[in-house]
């Protein structure tokens, strides 16, 4: 090896091949650094392994997404047969045509016997609410810093769903317990 600054080792220009993920080089060895001169050896490059990211974001977004639906969906669904069932037997109505001609001071008397049930169908409702946009904005930032990116795309579409799934239920639950509490006869 020569002492001689004027051999000093020179980096080469490039350092990466062509494509993405591309091994490094030179990966070290000897080069020679002009036309004429010694060979001088460089040591390999060594480069950093790339941090491996936690899915547990995504995960507990996907989770949270899922569990607030279930949960949410069937209390209030519960919750809303019950109270359409009770307040139509409390009424004494025989069938749905009294109900399309309330004013909202009897509609309000109406539900007045189940307020308690009502109270815990606006409690699903709430909490619904909340956890599912939590569980939306942690799954876009989820896919968005790519530690969970599948769960977080699923923890989306259960949260934008959420809604729809919410309102069907409870749809279908009072119209169900209204038909369920007017009797029948032959």
């Amino acid at each position: 090896m020569s002492e001689n600054p004027q051999h000093a080792p020179v980096p080469p220009a490039v350092t990466r091949a062509p494509g993405p993920g591309g091994p490094a080089w030179p990966t070290g060895g000897y080069v020679q650094s002009v036309p004429g001169a010694p060979p001088v050896y460089l040591p390999p490059s060594v480069t950093p392994p790339a941090p491996t990211t936690s899915k547990a974001l995504g995960t507990i977004a996907v989770i949270v997404a899922i569990c607030t639906v279930a949960f949410s969906s069937v209390l209030s669904a519960t919750t809303s047969f019950a109270a359409a069932s009770g307040a139509v037997a409390h009424a004494g109505l025989t069938s749905t045509r009294p109900l399309e001609h309330l004013s909202d001071d009897q509609t309000l008397a109406l539900l007045s016997p189940v307020r308690g049930l009502v109270l815990w169908a606006e409690i699903g409702f709430w909490s619904g609410t909340v956890l599912g946009v939590w569980a939306l904005i942690q799954g876009i930032v989820a896919i968005a810093s790519r530690r969970g990116r599948g769960q977080g795309i699923g923890a989306v579409i259960v949260a934008a769903a959420g809604p729809i799934v919410y309102a069907v239920a409870v749809t279908l639950a009072v119209l169900a317990g209204v038909v369920a509490a007017i009797p029948t006869y032959s």
